[in-house]
């Protein structure tokens, strides 16, 4: 495992795939843009999951309003 807790290598692995070669075949290109594809997915379902969880812990003007002190 790594410092960053991936495990070693896949960073490499990654970069290597995004980077392509001269001579790569459709194979490869299509390993590139599915690669990019899950990256790009997992980015916006992170986002998506971040922002629902951000947005469960604030309380509603409703609430906010119940917890004023009357008087």
């Amino acid at each position: 495992m790594s410092s960053k807790g991936q495990p070693d290598g896949v960073l490499d692995t990654v970069q290597e795939v995004l980077r392509g070669e001269a001579g790569a075949g459709s194979g490869a290109t299509f390993m590139r843009g599915l690669t990019l594809g899950a990256l790009l997915g997992a980015a916006i379902a992170g986002s998506a999951l971040w922002q629902r969880r951000v947005r469960s812990k604030r309380p509603t003007p409703v609430d906010a309003a119940e917890e004023r002190p009357t008087g």
